[in-house]
């Protein structure tokens, strides 16, 4: 029988070793902890510079390397989807559109509605033709999330959408995106604003381009090319009481041979108007009087005479086509005096109807016209229709 001293004895021991044991255990636990953070670092550290290492060669243009780099990235670290999305991105510009949509599609089933993923498919959709998916993706990655300035992200997603529908014809598409674009600009911002009024005026809006315009130059009304920009919608659009006052601003902000070349047309145009409004009777048919002489002066210039001494006209060297306006011409001179034209407005619009004849002929005979006789082209083109 043992006794009760070898009793406690033996307990003591046991204790003893199972302490050992729990201590060797939890050593070998921290060890074994330890080993695998250390594991985990490292590959953590290898993902990170493999990544680093495609992102250098995709910026050098290397998209084969960056493939390759963020393929032994995603060795270590499989379910990145930062590295997933940068091998599709090298895959699509070495031109892998087949290969860079399967990794790209997959990451969208993940998320659907990641901003980036949804450009990326736009992009790869462009490539391959598919204008349905490409504008599909195009918006997705508008409405979609962006973790770094969204507001940004989102602008310069629909700036490349409505190259892309401009590009296709797609114009009302276009002018709905342009629209879009417009209303998510901030007021203060003048060099955006001007950025939608060039897309409105590629889009057929020349009223909405002109309005953008308009609101840039209220934050800097001496932006020279700016005023440049509004002045040539106006003049466009034949407004050229607001163009002259856009293209004055802009050559005295900043001085160039093609503003002033405008501005001159332009004041030509206004000057030699008949037409314009406020005008009285007497205005009217010196105006009237002085494109006749004018209309005058181009037909005899593309006859190939210089006229007689009277001012009388002859069909001589005349194309086909001339001869008849030549005719009209020495009929007309003997009615179209100020006196008469004065307090007649039906010969005020005899005579324009003349020189626009004039002006027609003598531009597809003789070459396009300029100075003085454009000026009579635009205002013919601005009054088409109208009468006095």
């Amino acid at each position: 029988m043992i006794s009760e001293p070898q009793n406690i004895v033996s307990r003591y021991v046991q204790r003893r070793a199972l302490l050992l044991s729990l201590i060797l255990l939890g050593l070998l636990f921290v060890i074994t902890a330890a080993l695998a953070r250390t594991f985990h670092a490292r590959e953590e550290g290898l993902t990170a510079e493999w990544f680093q290492k495609g992102n250098a060669d995709l910026a050098n243009g290397k998209p084969s390397l960056a493939f390759e780099d963020f393929r032994n990235s995603l060795s270590y670290g499989p379910e990145n989807t930062e590295v997933q999305l940068r091998l599709a991105e090298a895959l699509l510009a070495d031109g892998r559109f087949t290969e860079a949509r399967s990794y790209l599609t997959n990451l969208w089933d993940r998320t659907p509605g990641s901003g980036e993923v949804n450009l990326d498919l736009a992009r790869v959709s462009l490539q391959t033709g598919d204008v349905a998916q490409t504008i599909h993706y195009f918006r997705g990655a508008i409405l979609g999330s962006w973790e770094k300035e969204p507001a940004l992200q989102r602008r310069t997603v629909r700036l490349e959408l409505c190259e892309f529908l401009l590009a296709h014809r797609m114009t009302e598409d276009a002018q709905a995106e342009i629209a879009g674009l417009a209303a998510e600009t901030p007021a203060g911002d003048g060099i955006l604003l001007v950025e939608n009024g060039l897309l409105f005026l590629r889009a057929g809006e020349s009223g909405k381009a002109l309005a953008e315009f308009e609101a840039a130059l209220r934050i800097d009304p001496r932006q020279s090319q700016w005023l440049a920009d509004a002045g040539h919608v106006a003049f466009e659009d034949g407004d050229y009481l607001k163009a002259e006052t856009y293209f004055s601003k802009s050559d005295r902000e900043n001085p160039s041979p093609e503003i002033h070349a405008s501005l001159v047309l332009v004041r030509d145009v206004l000057g030699n108007d008949p037409y314009l409004a406020g005008l009285s009777d007497e205005e009217q048919a010196r105006r009237t009087l002085r494109d006749f002489d004018l209309g005058l002066e181009r037909l005899r210039n593309c006859s190939g005479n210089s006229g007689s001494g009277s001012g009388g006209l002859s069909s001589v060297l005349s194309p086909s086509e001339l001869q008849p306006l030549n005719k009209d011409a020495q009929d007309l001179q003997k009615r179209i005096k100020l006196p008469s034209l004065g307090g007649n407005p039906e010969l005020r619009n005899v005579a324009m109807q003349f020189v626009y004849r004039i002006e027609d002929t003598a531009s597809r005979i003789c070459g396009p016209a300029t100075g003085l006789d454009q000026a009579l082209t635009l205002i013919e083109k601005r009054h088409e229709g109208n009468n006095l």
